[in-house]
């Protein structure tokens, strides 16, 4: 597959990761839509592309107003919910789609990508309080989930105080290995997360000195030798965290980085994989020490920053072209 031709306008990490969707790899796959998406962008530009009118990409030069005036509509976004019935969640889930569909980038995601694109508000209860996000999926033309199953699922689990229910059924949205899925839900308040289990193995060759630096340093910095680890390939997704060892993920993530590779070039893919492993440790590191921190574009090294660029212009850069 040409992914420069058929997603290169996509932010890299975006089109990497969709990109075995529409190779029938993957059954789907999503992003979560948040300020860190806008603003990791806008960074991008700014610390990537000076020289912006110079670059190939149909609209390039467009895209840091189009994401200004995005995250400008998705910040004042406002929902409230008078109570966690069925009719209250459905009404406010049908008024927060309608706002999200407004905002230009949704627009944009839908025309770059080929497969199916849709955007749906994600309900998330901690304790007595009700959260909510947004999260933007991508599916192959076949794929027969439409926004609504997406909500339903996620209403059901809230009202029936099962966010499990809802995270099983996500997963298998992903393609992620039944095991996996499984391993996942394993959890009790005696033993360390399963985000951290799937990642202690590695844990002591992530140089932890280098991260949170920002541009100055590189990924290779921060995973040294990362091309040489073994079992590196079972961790395809953002926040999939593969049983320990699972044959099962490791040859399907294998299979990607090949057809992922065939058609770019390789220190790409070993890169796209690379920071896919570095921001899981991130998340299962927040989980493991009781935070809840969100990995922000650049905590990575120059790379982390980088892959979100449009892919067809990261290309372009010296360390690919």
């Amino acid at each position: 597959m040409d992914h420069q031709h058929v997603v290169g306008t996509l932010p890299a990490f975006v089109a990497l990761d969709s990109s075995p969707v529409l190779a029938g790899q993957r059954r789907g796959t999503s992003i979560q839509l948040d300020d860190t998406y806008f603003t990791g962008q806008l960074r991008a530009f700014e610390a990537f592309d000076a020289d912006s009118e110079e670059r190939s990409t149909p609209g390039f030069a467009e895209r840091p107003q189009d994401l200004r005036e995005s995250l400008q509509r998705y910040r004042q976004i406002e929902i409230d919910i008078d109570s966690l019935t069925e009719a209250d969640l459905w009404t406010a889930s049908t008024r927060f789609r309608r706002e999200l569909r407004r905002i230009p980038e949704i627009d944009f995601l839908k025309r770059q990508f080929p497969g199916r694109c849709f955007v749906v508000p994600e309900w998330l209860q901690s304790g007595d309080r009700l959260h909510y996000g947004a999260r933007v999926y991508f599916f192959g033309s076949e794929e027969s989930t439409t926004p609504e199953d997406v909500i339903r699922e996620n209403i059901d689990g809230i009202l029936h105080d099962s966010s499990q229910q809802f995270e099983r059924y996500q997963g298998r949205l992903h393609g992620y290995p039944d095991c996996c899925i499984e391993f996942y839900h394993e959890r009790s308040a005696t033993a360390p997360s399963p985000e951290w289990r799937s990642i202690e193995p590695f844990a002591d060759r992530i140089a932890d000195e280098s991260l949170g630096d920002g541009i100055a340093v590189s990924l290779d910095e921060v995973l040294p030798r990362f091309s040489d680890w073994e079992g590196r390939y079972a961790f395809f997704a953002r926040e999939f965290f593969p049983e320990p060892g699972c044959d099962t993920a490791r040859t399907h993530g294998q299979a990607i980085y090949d057809e992922l590779s065939s058609a770019e070039p390789v220190q790409l893919i070993e890169d796209h994989f690379g920071l896919t492993f570095g921001y899981n440790y991130l998340v299962a590191r927040a989980v493991h020490t009781g935070g809840s921190y969100r990995p922000t574009p650049g905590d990575l090294g120059q790379e982390h920053l980088m892959f979100y660029l449009p892919l067809r212009e990261l290309v372009t850069m010296p360390r690919y072209s």
